[in-house]
């Protein structure tokens, strides 16, 4: 966490009822450690004790939020993932082969036949995306190939040679198996 982090406009309310909780409990419950004591029997100190009790409140509140945003983002990326590797699991030999040359030439983008049944396949399942710099909803066509990019969540997940198999098979296998619009 950087110290700019504290000061952006959606954390600031927070940052500000923290400092308010602490400030206000040093004030009514410091004893010797304070030099001012708030006395929340006086009119100043009511009010004082009422802002510093709605503020703890609000304290409380964003914390809990904060903390059932995480617990539900925790999950959800764990359902994610498990879709992913649900997703990898199912894939038939010829897609699997046009992602490990993701690995094999060690490319976030590689240039494939948009028009093959196969690289649609791995589009339609958000294997590989159509990589573009004029936006998503538009590509550049090289003859009857585009640049496509891995998942990024997925090749996070897959282990070349556990998934792949690559310490096991010989530089011809890794050849022969290789998609034909790529020898």
């Amino acid at each position: 966490m950087d110290i700019k982090d504290i000061f952006e406009i959606k954390k600031l309310p927070s940052v500000i009822f923290l400092v308010v909780t602490i400030v206000g409990g040093f004030l009514f419950y410091g004893g010797d450690y304070v030099l001012i004591k708030a006395n929340p029997k006086t009119t100043v100190g009511f009010y004082t004790y009422l802002a510093w009790l709605i503020s703890c409140g609000l304290l409380v509140t964003n914390m809990v939020k904060f903390i059932i945003t995480q617990i539900r983002k925790f999950f959800l990326t764990r359902e994610i993932k498990n879709e992913y590797r649900e997703t990898l699991r199912n894939l038939d030999s010829y897609e699997v082969s046009v992602i490990r040359e993701f690995f094999l030439q060690k490319r976030h983008a590689l240039d494939f036949p948009y028009d093959n049944p196969v690289i649609t396949g791995l589009v339609s399942k958000s294997v590989i995306f159509i990589t573009s710099s004029l936006g998503s909803s538009s590509f550049i066509v090289n003859g009857n190939k585009t640049t496509f990019t891995m998942n990024k969540y997925m090749r996070k997940i897959i282990d070349p040679n556990e998934y792949f198999g690559l310490n096991k098979l010989s530089n011809e296998q890794i050849e022969e198996s290789r998609p034909y619009f790529l020898r």
